[in-house]
């Protein structure tokens, strides 16, 4: 497939988009920075497709970090409108923005908000895209120790954070 994509053959990019498409869905969801998946999932993959492609074997490392990198812009836009927001409603109090749906699991994804945005990057790239962490390591360009060290920090936040909920593994 790397070689077709280089080659610029449509079809390479619909394969491409079809095998990674959930993962980036369920890696930017994680991080937790992005309020529209849909439209952060299309910009993903357009920032791919227009971009000159990394050698083959650097290529899914830089492909995660170009989904971590997108979800980290997606959640400085939505600081920006967010704080816009804020002083409209000062001059406006009434409520002009609803609520996004709740998740499924309430008490997983309150759990997963309070990590850092570090660990919760790492939790996504290990537990949602199934990298290994010389991968991880790659993604988000930092030492096999400190993904090491940030999985192991995430897993004991998210075990105290669930312990009594009910959620099967905590």
């Amino acid at each position: 497939m790397y070689e077709r994509l280089l080659r610029g053959q449509p079809e390479a990019r619909a394969e491409l988009f079809r095998r990674y498409a959930p993962q980036v869905r369920r890696i930017l969801f994680l991080q937790g920075y992005c309020e529209e998946l849909d439209d952060a999932v299309q910009e993903v993959f357009v920032k791919v497709f227009r971009s000159k492609l990394p050698a083959g074997p650097v290529f899914l490392a830089w492909l995660y970090r170009v989904i971590l990198n997108t979800g980290r812009d997606q959640g400085r836009r939505r600081k920006t409108r967010t704080g816009l927001v804020q002083r409209l409603e000062q001059v406006a109090p009434e409520p002009t923005v609803s609520d996004p749906p709740q998740p499924q699991e309430p008490a997983l994804r309150e759990a997963l908000a309070a990590l850092t945005p570090e660990l919760r990057e790492a939790v996504a790239l290990r537990f949602y895209a199934d990298l290994s962490l010389e991968q991880i390591a790659a993604a988000q360009d930092v030492p096999l120790g400190t993904v090491k060290s940030r999985l192991h920090s995430a897993m004991s936040k998210l075990r105290g954070s669930l312990q009594g909920t009910g959620i099967e593994g905590a």
